[in-house]
């Protein structure tokens, strides 16, 4: 359930990691995996051609849905990776 989907391909690279860690905090924020309660099968084929999970709730912030749609791009080359995800946080952090 938190497999990027170039893993399923067994191209798994550190970005890998990014993909897991935006089912993570999905997870954590609203109590469930997102792919909570589908087969396994139902999951690749949601991961490598669906759209990439989203919040169901209105509640974040908005540079929370910015850092988990981040997380979740689809294509391992166009994802951040964890140095430029970092690097985006600390300069909003030090933002007036």
């Amino acid at each position: 359930m938190y497999m990027a989907p170039e893993v399923y391909e067994e191209r798994t690279e550190l970005k890998s990691d990014v993909w897991s860690l935006g089912i993570s905090l999905m997870e954590l924020a609203e109590g469930k995996n997102p792919y909570d309660g589908k087969n396994p099968f139902t999951i690749m084929k949601e991961v490598c051609a669906g759209s990439p999970p989203t919040l169901s709730s209105s509640q974040w912030s908005t540079d929370f849905v910015d850092f988990l749609k981040q997380c979740l791009v689809r294509e391992a080359s166009q994802r951040p990776s964890v140095e430029r995800l970092l690097a985006v946080r600390i300069s909003r952090w030090n933002e007036p």
